[in-house]
């Protein structure tokens, strides 16, 4: 039940606002000394406050200045007599929710509660959902201190409170996903639900009755009706990621989507309105996929209102030590250790290459943390990270592509068996882990023979 604190030196206003909203469910608390008031509202803060302006020993103001800025979330409606509106209006420019003035109707003071309650409601729930993805190491913060990310978060920021599409840009590991959630996160669609698409991991025939549903005898084994990715994301925000490995023809159909914003399922002949922010994610060239005619330059047009570039980690050296800390903090607190890294391990860290950008980091970490025993890091821990100059010097006899192949193919293998001995021998959490579908890390693991043993 939501508690409303009433903050006003005439007990009989206090007692009226007890009877206007009894039949609403609250629970109305009311306390006419303001010192005492603000005591308890500090102790044990109420989902309202309904707090007058002028009362002796401590007026409203004051008493608002110190709430607010103890509990900034906390909503405060100011209850203001005929000459007084206009300091409730200027406490509402520092954080107030709004102000009635009396004599006020029952109707109007209902109006103005649920709003407040709804609104604090809302925010429970984001923070709620901002401490669940914070744990899964998936927050909606994008955390950074390099300006040329910093730059793109504020843009992202600025485009997250809009419709516009956004088209977010970048190699794998640099946190496209983190930032589709950030973007819905701070939406007005935050309610609503966040529907990830991975292109690449179906195939085309798959992915499209995955995107687009169907109706029930539209192919063999459609023996129901299936509503689609893009119809459940309705209210909320469509995340495709990986857009750029999507085939031409449904690239056309995507397209006519994002005109007409309705789907029609497959074998069905009605459209059904879908209302969805589209957030999409490529690690590609789609300008030369478009030269090459294997990308429709009208949808890349339509998706990309607002462009996002994320850079890659090597590109971002001071993101290298804060993220490191910030993942062997979090995951020392998971496992129950307590680890550090001593300054030489943080300078090693700089010295490597992070294909893998910021998962390779966070993996690298979680992996460091999960063996350590305890106490400092050091840069022998990093030993196997990166192949030396005598593994690069065994591919020295062969061309540079086959030498490039070779590498790459050990590295993937190596990473690959890494995580998956790791998660235990399960293929699905290694998957997961690495932010693969089972299909590619399959790939990966298939590596290690064509590399000759993960040389």
């Amino acid at each position: 039940m939501n508690r409303i604190l009433v903050i006003d030196d005439e007990p009989a206003l206090g007692e009226n606002i007890q009877r206007m909203l009894r039949p609403t469910g609250v629970a109305v608390v009311v306390c006419t000394n303001p010192v005492k008031a603000l005591a308890d509202a500090l102790s044990y803060p109420p989902d309202l406050v309904l707090l007058d302006v002028r009362m002796p020993e401590m007026n409203g103001e004051e008493v608002f200045a110190r709430l607010h800025a103890a509990q900034p979330k906390l909503p405060i409606v100011f209850l203001t007599a005929f000459g007084s509106v206009e300091g409730a209006v200027l406490a509402m420019r520092s954080g107030a929710f709004d102000y009635l003035q009396k004599p006020f109707k029952r109707e109007d003071l209902i109006l103005v509660v649920e709003r407040a309650l709804a609104h604090r409601k809302l925010e429970q729930e984001v923070q709620s959902l901002k401490e669940r993805l914070d744990a899964l190491g998936e927050g909606d913060t994008a955390l950074s201190r390099s300006p040329a990310m910093l730059e793109q978060i504020e843009r992202t920021r600025r485009a997250a409170g809009t419709d516009a599409t956004v088209m977010l840009l970048g190699e794998s590991g640099t946190g496209k996903e983190v930032m589709a959630r950030f973007i819905h996160n701070n939406s007005t669609r935050r309610d609503g639900p966040f529907v990830p698409v991975e292109c690449s991991a179906m195939p085309g025939t798959l992915i499209e009755s995955e995107l687009f549903g169907y109706e029930k005898g539209a192919f063999t084994g459609a023996e129901k009706p299936k509503k689609g990715l893009i119809e459940s994301a309705d209210g909320g925000t469509l995340f495709l990621d990986e857009i750029g490995d999507l085939g031409v023809e449904l690239q056309t159909r995507l397209f006519r989507f994002v005109e007409e914003r309705a789907v029609r399922r497959l074998g069905g002949l009605t459209a059904v309105k879908v209302d969805c922010r589209i957030v999409c994610a490529t690690n590609q060239d789609l300008a030369a996929k478009i030269k090459a005619g294997s990308f429709r330059e009208e949808l890349f047009y339509r998706l990309s209102v607002v462009s996002v570039k994320l850079p890659p980690l090597r590109e971002r050296p001071e993101d290298v030590q804060y993220l490191a800390k910030f993942f062997l903090e979090r995951f020392s607190r998971r496992y129950g250790k307590s680890i550090a890294g001593t300054p030489e391990f943080y300078e090693a860290l700089l010295r490597q290459r992070w294909r893998g950008n910021v998962r390779q980091l966070k993996n690298v970490m979680e992996r460091l943390t999960a063996l350590h025993q305890g106490g400092a890091l050091v840069p022998a821990d990093l030993a196997e990270e990166e192949p030396g100059e005598e593994h690069a010097a065994s591919f020295a006899a062969l061309p540079w592509k086959d030498a490039r192949e070779r590498h790459l193919a050990g590295f993937e293998a190596a990473y690959a068996q890494a995580v998956l001995s790791r998660c235990h021998g399960n293929v699905s959490a290694a998957a997961r882990e690495s932010g693969v579908d089972r299909k590619t890390f399959y790939g990966l693991l298939r590596r290690e023979a064509e590399s000759g043993g993960g040389e």
